[in-house]
């Protein structure tokens, strides 16, 4: 990455200092100024393409079903918005099965049921259960991917004791860091590191030098310098040392103008890049003695995972044995203490060799389905026993009383009288009626012609049906045995 007008970085990372930069003012200049936590923890991206011996197959893919819309008209509404039926979940023994909440769906319900609980029961799950890798499970991740300064790649994978990872990853401008763990990455320690950095600096007129450091709140700065002739001296961030290079008059960090010496120690708060810079203004050429010692607080210390790089920008293929069963992790971090870049370019190639096959995978999740199937047929079966349990109204008696015959067409008193109380009530369980109800609400039964008035017809003789409420009648009958109404007798 370019450093000002003819500047560059020497050394980097805890091996020799701070990353060293410099130019003339005014001239291009890069700095690091992307985004940062300001705790500094790492950001973690994970999502690499992965690939098997055969595409993922197998009934695991969910199906919605969205039914039409149907307008019911007022008073009258499906069964899911009849609140009032009891029991709700077994439905009603004169309804259609599918009006039960315990069928939620019919047949859809029944094609997922059977997708995705009894088919994996006759072996259609046996290979690819709940998983992407290959029967004999070998799965391999591979891409290439951008990685920004303290991010970090991860991927994972469920393995057996002593099989193997194969990795090989290369990082183009950057160097990056590499571990294998049986952890989350953020379950990686933190240590404090220390470091020191020293050296004699030649400014020309108008050039500025600096030592570059990335730390997190907790960490200190000491700086120790003097010059021959005055300089200016700062620390500031990477925005603040861009906006001055550019001409601008920022606030820096610590800031002393025309200086020949100066001893101090800053205390970080926020994680970010900070820059340590010497200017001179003057027309005489400067020579600056420095001295930085510097501790750098939450550091992630890679030595805790089973294996690691650190510092590299290439890494060869090679196999990493788990010792133990379990979820293995890898890792690619882009320490900005080991690099002053911006971005870095990672592309590996990771395959885990599980040792955990189709038919392992099978077994292990068997008894889990096997309990969701039992429960499953048990709720089916209590609905089936409680539709059959319930009691089908009996037929009501016609009334044995001959009534006496009668010239003109209108019902007895006894008639209109029973009439009078089927206005109130269910001709069929004898619930008690809302006047404006169509439906009884305690056994479901349509409430057909309706009348709060009294009855003004007869049934004429041999009729099959009731002329009133158009029921079913039998030769015998002599009144409706479900509205009252009279028939006509020769």
């Amino acid at each position: 990455m370019p450093r000002g007008g003819g500047g560059g970085f020497r050394g980097g990372g805890f091996s020799g200092g701070g990353f060293r930069g410099g130019g003339f003012r005014g001239g291009s200049a890069g700095f690091r100024m992307g985004g940062s936590r300001s705790s500094g923890t790492p950001f973690g991206r994970t999502g690499a393409r992965r690939v098997t011996s055969r595409a993922p197959s197998g009934p695991y893919r969910h199906s919605y079903y969205r039914p039409r819309r149907r307008y019911y008209g007022y008073g009258y509404w499906p069964w899911y918005r009849r609140w009032w039926y009891n029991p709700w979940w077994t439905g009603r023994w004169y309804r259609p099965w599918y009006y039960s909440p315990v069928y939620v769906g019919g047949g859809v319900t029944i094609a997922i049921v059977l997708g995705l609980i009894l088919l994996p029961l006759f072996g259609v799950a046996m290979w690819f259960p709940f998983s992407n890798s290959d029967a004999n499970g070998t799965v391999n991740y591979r891409s290439t991917e951008t990685l920004y300064f303290n991010e970090y790649w991860y991927e994972y994978e469920n393995m057996k004791g002593g099989n193997d990872i194969t990795y090989k990853i290369d990082s183009l401008n950057s160097l990056i860091s590499f571990a294998i763990w049986d952890r989350p990455f953020e379950s990686l320690p933190t240590t404090t590191k220390v470091g020191s950095d020293s050296d004699q600096l030649t400014l020309l007129n108008n050039q500025y030098e600096y030592v570059q450091y990335y730390l997190k709140p907790g960490s200190t700065i000491n700086y120790d310098f003097n010059a021959s002739t005055q300089v200016d001296f700062f620390i500031a961030s990477g925005q603040a040392l861009y906006d001055w290079n550019q001409g601008g008059s920022p606030t820096f960090y610590v800031d002393e103008n025309d200086v020949l010496s100066d001893t101090g120690i800053y205390n970080v708060l926020s994680a970010r890049d900070y820059y340590v810079v010497w200017f001179n203004e003057g027309v005489s050429t400067a020579m600056v003695n420095f001295t930085i010692d510097y501790s750098a607080a939450s550091v992630i210390d890679l030595s805790a995972a089973d294996f690691y790089i650190e510092g590299v920008d290439s890494i060869p293929e090679n196999d990493f044995t788990v010792p133990n069963d379990g979820l293995w992790y890898f890792f690619v971090y882009f320490d900005p203490m080991l690099s002053p870049e911006e971005t870095t370019t990672i592309t590996f190639d990771v395959t885990y060799d599980t040792g955990i096959t189709s038919t392992d995978r099978w077994m292990d999740l068997s008894p889990i389905l096997i309990v969701i199937i039992v429960v499953i047929g048990i709720i089916i079966v209590a609905a089936l026993f409680a539709r059959r349990g319930q009691k089908k109204l009996k037929p009501k008696q016609a009334s044995k009383a001959a009534p006496a015959k009668s010239a003109i067409k209108k019902p007895s008193k006894s008639a209109i009288k029973k009439f009078s109380l089927l206005d109130t009530n269910c001709i069929r369980c004898g619930n008690s009626l809302r006047p404006d109800a169509h439906f009884c609400p305690k056994c479901g039964g349509k409430v057909d012609g309706r009348s709060t008035k009294e009855p003004t017809m007869i049934t004429p003789k041999k009729s099959k049906t009731c002329s009133f409420c158009r029921s079913k009648l039998t030769p015998d009958d002599k009144f409706c045995k479900w509205c009252g109404t009279e028939i006509e007798r020769a």
